[in-house]
């Protein structure tokens, strides 16, 4: 970025002006569902939706319609202002012409409100930032209080890159409320604005650079410089955290901003701290991070608030159900989830009991039961409907816990279009959104390859059905990851892969062996079958260096590159060691190249299978449905 702040103006001015800009400004108000304003207008004809109307000349900003509201588990209202349909569509259009200018000068790090960025990206970053080989002990959490509501108009017209007289009507457009109108104060910027997000972020813009530059004089290359508070004592953090909050303080003093004292701290990271609904906490060279209990609590609420007063059918209930668990599994599988989700499946388990037990007086808890819930082959017990066990409520303790690959903050949206277009598309594909829904469900959820259900946490991709066609939606599909990946590796050094032979002479090599590959003396997994054998902890983590350590060589190319090589089922694999002694691999993190396990219950007893299946004749369609779950329950539990 050249700072050319005259190519800036013309090139906004080119886009503000633009037939093209000025239409999808108006398509995307049409679209957004929202309130009206004071007009009462909500475009529907072709008359009022003339974008070549958006004209700053001669414009003049309506009062915003004010809406008062308390969202749920809230216990402050909320104060949101609705432009006019045309005021709205003004300001989307000028925020086209703002957001490029705001990616090219804001922090590297910061997340909120812009593309391609998310929270999971501010918990890759925290995670980066609290595992550096010398890592800070104390932090600073500092809360802006009432951001949007202060900020000071004075500022954002001096300091904002954009038409000084078109951004004067929004900020000072006042409100309407109870039929009385209130002029706009000096300070303030309404929630209910499409240009709101991007005023925010430019308005924090700095604080990192402002920060260092104070403590350390101009950092040579410019850019973001982290400032960290290095190893001292509580009296000391106390002290220097005092001076970089009063610095900040200065800083947000000139844009009309102050801290809140109640949400303002310095934190030992080893106490822990609680985040964006997530409780992080370091120990033992890492920092571990969790659901808060606020968080559970919260879904916890969510859940009784939904299921006891439901009075609907059984399957709207379990599309509901899963739809919430989805969403809270999904943000929440890049931490260390699974006692969480361990306890809010009891929870929903024991919330649809009592729904239904209210809902049936007169039957025994045995009827409930039988009546309501499906009982799986490992005796655990399920919401579903009875005739098709497969509409059932997902338990989320099932959920793989993965990495997440955090968004290169030096790559901009509006510059890096594949980069971004990449990331996009296989956010789309592995969540099923948008046009990707038809092929999940014409598929019926289940893998184009091998046929097997695709669960919640797998990953999963879209391959292309028939090459020789085009690459449109009905000629794709979904399959598992590790379906598509192809790979073969050989682990027995006795079969040298570079002598070339015939597929013959291989299977009657194979077929001599008097022993499995397991139990020979050379596989290269013995030792790591020992040390999981001696293990007593219930969890803990390796790095792949020490599991390197442990086998005698480094791990090969594909354990870093793939997470299917961690989680193969069989013999001859990673996982085969663990599971023969009690153990799982619970989450894997390519990027920090390390592993935890967690201590499985291994306890097992014989199962009972009706002899029609082993000695009767049954029809094909069962035969293959039979198989089909047995290979599902080997895969799902190691066997």
């Amino acid at each position: 970025m050249n700072k050319d702040n005259k190519s800036v103006v013309e090139f906004q001015k080119k886009l503000v002006n633009s037939i093209e800009a000025k239409t999808l400004a108006v398509r995307h108000v049409c679209n957004s569902g929202t309130h009206a304003g004071i007009d009462k207008v909500k475009w529907s004809t072709d008359a009022e939706k003339a974008s070549f109307s958006l004209d700053s000349i001669g414009y003049k900003a309506q009062p915003m319609r004010l809406l008062i509201t308390r969202p749920k588990g809230h216990t402050k209202d909320r104060h949101i202002q609705l432009p006019t349909f045309y005021d709205r569509a003004m300001q989307v259009l000028y925020a086209y012409s703002l957001d490029p200018v705001s990616e090219a000068t804001g922090c590297r790090k910061s997340f909120a409100f812009r593309k391609g960025r998310s929270q999971q990206d501010v918990h890759a970053h925290i995670i980066n930032a609290f595992e550096s080989a010398d890592p800070p002990q104390f932090l600073i959490k500092a809360d802006v209080k009432a951001c949007y509501a202060n900020i000071s108009h004075e500022w954002l017209l001096q300091n904002i890159p954009i038409n000084p007289y078109v951004l004067k009507q929004f900020l000072k457009a006042g409100h309407v409320f109870g039929g009385e109108l209130f002029p706009s104060d000096d300070i303030g910027i309404s929630l209910g604005s499409s240009l709101s997000p991007i005023l925010g972020n430019m308005t924090l813009d700095g604080i990192q650079q402002y920060i260092y530059e104070k403590l350390h004089g101009r950092h040579p290359d410019g850019g973001d410089n982290l400032v960290y508070m290095q190893k001292c004592t509580p009296n000391e953090a106390n002290e220097l955290g005092s001076d970089r909050i009063k610095i900040l303080k200065e800083f947000l003093a000139v844009r009309g901003l102050t801290l809140s004292a109640e949400k303002t701290h310095i934190i030992n990271i080893t106490d822990g701290f609680t985040f964006l609904s997530r409780h992080y906490q370091y120990n033992d060279r890492f920092i571990y991070s969790m659901p808060s209990e606020s968080a559970i609590a919260k879904m916890e609420k969510t859940l009784r608030e939904l299921i006891l007063p439901y009075r609907g059918g059984q399957k709207t209930l379990i599309d509901k159900l899963n739809k919430k668990l989805i969403g809270w599994a999904s943000y929440h599988k890049i931490t260390e989830a699974h006692n969480a989700f361990r306890y809010i499946d009891t929870v929903v388990k024991t919330l649809l009991l009592q729904l239904c037990s209210e809902l049936n007086p007169l039957l025994s808890r045995k009827k409930v039961i039988n009546k309501y819930f499906y009982q799986e082959a490992d005796g655990n017990y399920v919401y579903a409907l009875i005739d098709k066990p497969d509409v059932r409520v997902i338990r989320i303790a099932d959920t793989i816990l993965t990495s997440y690959q955090p968004v290169n903050t030096k790559k901009n949206p509006y510059l890096d279009f594949e980069y971004y277009e990449e990331r996009t598309g296989e956010r789309e594909i592995l969540s099923v959104v948008g046009k990707y829904k038809s092929v999940w469900f014409r598929q019926g959820g289940k893998c184009f390859y091998c046929g097997k259900p695709i669960l919640n946490g797998e990953k999963k991709t879209l391959v292309i059905i028939e090459p020789t066609l085009s690459e449109n939606l009905k000629n794709q599909a979904y399959v598992h990851k590790y379906c598509s990946l192809g790979e073969a590796e050989f682990y027995n050094s006795e079969f040298d892969i570079d002598t070339p032979f015939e597929l013959k002479e291989l299977l009657d090599k194979m077929s001599k062996s008097n022993e499995s590959l397991v139990n020979t003396k050379n596989w290269k997994f013995s030792s790591l079958m020992e040390y999981f054998r001696l293990k007593k902890s219930s969890a803990f983590t390796l790095s792949f260096k020490e599991i390197g350590g442990i086998i005698g060589k480094p791990l090969c190319d594909t354990a870093h590159r793939t997470e299917s090589y961690w989680f193969k089922r069989g013999k001859n694999c990673i996982s085969q060691c663990c599971l023969q002694n009690g153990y799982n691999v619970k989450k894997l993190d390519r990027n920090k190249k390390r592993v935890s396990f967690e201590r499985v219950d291994v306890s097992g007893e014989a199962v009972n299978i009706p002899e029609v299946f082993i000695n009767g004749r049954v029809p094909d369609d069962v035969k293959i449905e039979v198989e089909n779950f047995f290979e599902h329950i080997k895969k799902k539990y190691g066997l």
